[in-house]
């Protein structure tokens, strides 16, 4: 592919993403919660067992500091506890208020994600998260070199 048209494409796929980016501030927003915090949840609703904030930070691919307001301020808001796990370590939970918000807010996005997902084949949805995947890498080791 020439360079002109990999601008084009390169256009349309951030054009994409930010689209895709757009709805979750969009409905973050509307629930109330900074973005920070509603990836947090959202984490906590979809990732198994016990999580730590350094867990979330890498999911998520956040710095701890922005975890971390998200997390205090979640605390402060009677929504999640913190369980220390080791020296600097703390687990976090779910209380039961925390759970009921989830209810109302962050599962509801992941059944419209379900929802989406299911309006496309296996195959559609394997392909895009195997060419996701593989660009995520080649970009990573063109950025590398910079």
């Amino acid at each position: 592919m020439d360079n002109k048209n990999n601008r084009k494409k390169l256009y349309e796929y951030n054009n994409v993403l930010k689209s895709i980016d757009d709805c979750y501030r969009n409905i973050a927003k509307r629930y109330g919660f900074s973005e920070a915090a509603f990836w947090t949840l959202y984490t906590l609703r979809m990732e198994p067992g016990n999580i730590t904030q350094s867990d979330v930070c890498t999911v998520l691919y956040q710095p701890k500091q922005t975890v971390n307001s998200a997390l205090k301020k979640l605390e402060s808001e009677g929504y999640i506890t913190l369980t220390p796990a080791g020296a600097h370590t703390k687990n976090i939970s779910l209380t039961k208020s925390g759970t009921k918000l989830c209810e109302q807010t962050v599962d509801k996005v992941i059944e419209a994600e379900c929802a989406a997902l299911g309006n496309m084949t296996d195959e559609e949805t394997e392909n895009m998260t195997a060419l996701m995947k593989l660009y995520s890498v080649l970009l990573k080791n063109q950025t590398a070199k910079i």
